[in-house]
C-alpha cells in the first residue's frame, strides 16, 4: 500500500513512506548557509533554509523557488539561486549568504507562520460545495447520456464523455458498461465528500492537515476501505492536506479540482478498478489527448476534469489545471 502525493504542480507520485516535514518556526541555523567564505554549508543547515525558502512559495509570497527545492542539505547551484532570488525580491540585497540572526533569516520567519486548523476547516468548508456541485454536475452529465432520451443536455453530455474519455471509440457494449459505472462511480464519490455521516464520519474527521508538509496533497489508493489502518503512523483512511492547499495562489476552485482528483484515488471506481495517473491536464493537453479510452476511464484527471466542465458549463480550461505527464514524469 503506498502513497499518492500530489505536488502543488505535476501528477500523483507514488511513494512507499510519508516525505520528511519541515523544521518547526521560528527558523534557525547554527552556521552561514550559502555562497562566499563565511559560508559553512553544514547538511542540518541547508536542509533548513531550503524547507523555509520552499515555505516561501507555498505562503503565497514573492521570491520563493518553483519547483520546490529537493530539500537533501546541499547547497548546490539552485539552493544558492534561490537564496539569492528571495533576497533581490524581499530584501534587495545581493549577498547570497543567510546568516544566524540576521536580515535574511530573520525576513524568512517574518513570512513562515503556523496555520491553525480553524483556518483549515474554513478553506474545507468553502471548497467542499465547489467539489460538491461539480460531482453533481458530472452525475446529472452521465445520467442523461444514458437515458437516451432525446434533449440539450443529453447531447451536451455525449460530447462530454468523448472530450474527456473518448467513449465514442469504444464498442457499443463495452461504452454502455463505462457509462453505467461512472455513473455509480461519481455517486460513491459525492456521497464520500457531501455525506461522510452514512459512513459513520463526520466532515471535518476525514480530512487530516499536516502543517509541516510544504507542497502536497496525499491519499492512499483504496484508503477510504482500510478504516483505521495506518501507515508511517498516518490515517490510510484520511485524505491528507499539506501546506500547499492553504497557499493563497490555491484557490477554492483550484483546491475542489485537487480534491477531486484525490477522491478517485481514495475511493477508487465503484467496480474497485484502481484509479492511477496516466497523464494529467483537460482533454485537450499533450498528456491527455494521446491517451485511449481505456487509459481515460482509470485516470484521475480525466474524472476531475470531465466533472469541472460539467459545472462550469463549456470546455474551456481553467487556468489551474496544468498539463503534466503521468506518474513519476509529473514531478516538477
Amino acid at each position: 500500500m503506498a502513497w499518492l502525493i500530489m505536488p502543488t504542480i505535476g501528477s500523483c507520485i507514488s511513494t512507499p513512506t510519508l516525505p520528511p516535514g519541515l523544521t518547526a518556526v521560528p527558523i534557525e541555523i547554527k552556521e552561514p548557509v550559502g555562497v562566499g567564505s563565511k559560508a559553512r554549508n553544514k547538511g542540518d543547515d541547508v536542509r533548513v533554509i531550503q524547507e523555509a525558502l520552499n515555505r516561501v512559495t507555498v505562503e503565497g509570497e514573492p521570491g520563493g523557488p518553483m519547483p520546490f527545492l529537493k530539500v537533501d542539505g546541499v547547497c548546490g547551484p539552485k539552493t544558492n539561486a534561490a537564496i539569492s532570488r528571495f533576497q533581490q525580491v524581499q530584501l534587495k540585497i545581493f549577498d547570497g549568504l543567510v546568516e544566524p540572526k540576521r536580515k535574511t533569516i530573520i525576513r524568512l520567519n517574518e513570512i513562515i507562520k503556523p496555520v491553525a486548523q480553524v483556518d483549515v476547516d474554513a478553506k474545507i468548508s468553502v471548497v467542499l460545495p465547489i467539489a460538491a456541485a461539480a460531482l453533481q454536475a458530472a452525475i446529472a452529465n452521465v445520467e442523461a447520456a444514458i437515458s437516451g432520451n432525446p434533449s440539450a443536455l443529453a447531447a451536451l453530455a455525449t460530447d462530454r464523455l468523448n472530450r474527456h474519455f473518448r467513449i465514442d471509440t469504444l464498442p457499443a457494449e463495452q461504452a454502455s458498461l463505462a457509462r453505467v459505472d461512472m455513473f455509480r462511480s461519481y455517486l460513491r464519490w459525492q456521497t464520500v465528500v457531501t455525506n461522510p455521516e452514512s459512513f459513520g464520519e463526520k466532515v471535518f474527521d476525514q480530512f487530516d492537515f499536516d502543517g509541516s508538509d510544504p507542497l502536497i496533497a496525499l491519499t492512499t489508493g483504496d484508503g477510504f476501505f482500510h478504516p483505521l489502518e495506518t501507515k508511517d503512523g498516518a490515517r490510510v483512511d484520511r485524505m491528507h492536506l499539506g501546506l500547499g492547499f492553504m497557499s493563497p495562489s490555491v484557490t477554492p476552485e483550484f483546491a475542489a479540482y485537487v480534491m477531486l482528483h484525490e477522491v478517485t484515488h481514495f475511493v477508487n471506481r465503484s467496480d474497485r478498478v484502481d484509479i492511477e495517473d496516466h497523464g494529467r491536464g483537460w482533454f485537450d493537453d499533450p498528456f491527455i489527448k494521446p491517451l485511449p479510452a481505456a487509459k481515460r476511464l482509470t485516470n484521475a484527471d480525466s474524472y476531475a476534469t470531465f466533472a469541472l466542465e460539467c459545472r462550469q458549463g463549456n470546455p474551456s480550461r481553467p487556468p489551474f489545471v496544468k498539463s503534466s505527464p503521468g506518474g513519476l514524469g509529473g514531478r516538477r
